[in-house]
């Protein structure tokens, strides 16, 4: 007997909950089960829920979240345009009121529709304000001189509103990006080793996430140009390590942002706190990038996941993930890197030319889980004093022809050529309407050629495990490493008697 029952209408609210209870991994047929709602209904409101979503900051929230059907803007591309502007302005602290908005937005309104009798009344301001969660237009111009005392400031602030809140250390994230330059080398030595090598500035960025504790480091999120890289074709993208999206300059934007934010970092939070016995409440600490949405459209239906922003300008002194952690990252990467380069038998310029998005990834994510210990530095003011120092797995080890001063040398001329790296756009009013007008444009197609390596069949797949299990085994090696290899081969030896065609008893007697 299941719990299927008369068919009802649902409200924004209690599909936006179902919604997140599948991202935070609970089967549809179980919450079919226990609701009544067809599996084919959840599959058409996880279509919608995007404009669910934008919906719930269209009207006030009790008649909103009520509501069974979801309207937005009925000028879209204005909508847009006149959003895209106020979050870029408000990231760069310039003074905003509501007739400054209304007048943006019939300036838009003329460069995207001609002229016309739109005029932006008080009402239309409102429900722009609703639509995207907007509790207040007004921003004044001081924030532009926010400085070490307003860092020391909002830590004390910070402190009491996690005590106000209920925040335990694990339940308090931050998040930031950062630009690299993923294929580039020192200007010196390994350049320099290869005839002819020209320096090769492939750039990608990486949102990074974890919480205070280290206990939750979130899987980065990497941004490339293209949208399907020709390294990818085969590739099943849940098998990778990185989560991949694509702009057109490689650039976090509104979008990736706020999918990024709902559709992962959501669940993965809430799947950390229930595995730690915690309540599924968190608060995101976020710097004022021009990319990120107003805090008031980014949190949960039940409003406990959200995020709070930094002062402005304090980045640089209180944000946790810019006191070492990603720095340090950069240096287990490109120590990875120099190590591979060492151990290859090809040049480096051939090497590299063969290195891709997906190599990348792979010593991304290595270098990415060695960082432990996250939090050293930032808001020290808002929690208990912990002795704490960045640790990697690999710390001791050597690249094998390079002394360590070296290799050191190399790290920290590379972490100067990216200071200041852009992670996010300044648009121009004229690329903003274009913007608006063609939202699908950001996806481009594969900017330079990449390699493409065919897959390789089963048989083949089994004959190479093969010989490496049989390789592994005569290795002084953990047992561990050669269990996990023989359960791969295992995979492919299943993979491959499944694709065999099914014999009749007869087929044996034949000659």
């Amino acid at each position: 007997v299941t719990a299927m029952g008369k068919r009802k209408a649902y409200n924004v609210h209690e599909k936006l909950e179902l919604i997140d209870r599948i991202h935070a991994g609970q089967s549809k047929a179980k919450i079919s089960y226990d609701t009544g709602v067809p599996e084919s209904t959840l599959q058409g409101w996880l279509k919608e829920e995007y404009n669910l979503r934008a919906f719930v900051m269209t009207v006030s929230e009790t008649e909103g979240l009520s509501r069974k059907r979801a309207r937005t803007a009925s000028d879209a591309p204005l909508d847009t345009a006149v959003y895209n502007w106020f979050v870029q302005e408000r990231a760069v602290g310039t003074p905003i009121s509501g007739p400054i908005v209304k007048a943006q937005a019939e300036k838009f309104c003329k460069e995207l529709n001609g002229e016309n009798n739109f005029a932006a009344s008080q009402g239309w301001l409102d429900r722009f304000k609703r639509r995207h969660g907007i509790s207040q237009v007004k921003i004044s111009g001081e924030i532009r001189s926010a400085d070490s005392e307003a860092a020391n400031t909002f830590s004390n602030e910070f402190k009491a509103y996690l005590e106000e809140e209920g925040f335990t250390e694990e339940q308090v994230y931050n998040a930031d990006e950062s630009g690299l330059y993923f294929k580039m080398l020192p200007h010196t030595t390994l350049a320099a080793k290869s005839e002819g090598f020209k320096q090769d500035k492939n750039r990608v960025t990486f949102l990074f996430a974890c919480n205070k504790t280290g206990n939750h480091k979130l899987t980065p999120l990497c941004i490339g140009k293209s949208c399907q890289p020709r390294c990818f074709y085969h590739t099943n993208m849940k098998s990778l390590p990185i989560e991949y999206k694509n702009s057109k300059k490689a650039w976090m934007t509104g979008d990736i942002f706020k999918d990024w934010f709902f559709k992962f970092c959501v669940p993965s939070v809430r799947r950390h706190l229930r595995s730690k016995r915690l309540p599924e409440k968190a608060v995101l600490l976020l710097d004022n990038c021009p990319a990120h949405p107003p805090a008031e459209s980014l949190k949960t239906s039940d409003g406990n996941i959200k995020v709070f922003y930094l002062p402005k300008n304090t980045t640089s002194k209180i944000q946790p993930l810019d006191q070492g952690i990603i720095a340090n990252f950069k240096k287990a990467y490109r120590k990875e890197l120099v190590k591979e380069l060492v151990a290859s038998d090809n040049s480096i310029t051939n090497h590299l030319k063969m290195y891709s998005l997906k190599d990348m990834m792979y010593l991304a994510y290595k270098s990415w889980k060695s960082i432990t210990n996250c939090w050293m530095k930032g808001l020290r003011d808002a929690f208990p004093p912990t002795e704490v120092n960045y640790t990697s797995d690999d710390d001791d080890e050597e690249c094998q022809g390079f002394s360590t001063d070296e290799v050191q040398n190399w790290l920290d001329s590379w972490s100067e050529m990216e200071e200041d790296l852009p992670v996010a756009e300044t648009l121009t009013d004229e690329q903003i309407i274009a913007q608006a007008q063609e939202p699908d444009s950001e996806a481009e197609e594969e900017p330079e050629a990449e390699p493409a390596t065919p897959i390789p069949t089963t048989s083949e797949a089994v004959t190479a495990l093969t010989t490496s299990l049989a390789w592994l085994e005569a290795q002084d090696v953990d047992p561990i490493q050669t269990t996990q290899l023989k359960a791969m081969l295992q995979f492919a030896i299943m993979k491959q008697k499944n694709g065999m065609k099914q014999r009749k008893m007869t087929d044996f007697f034949k000659k």
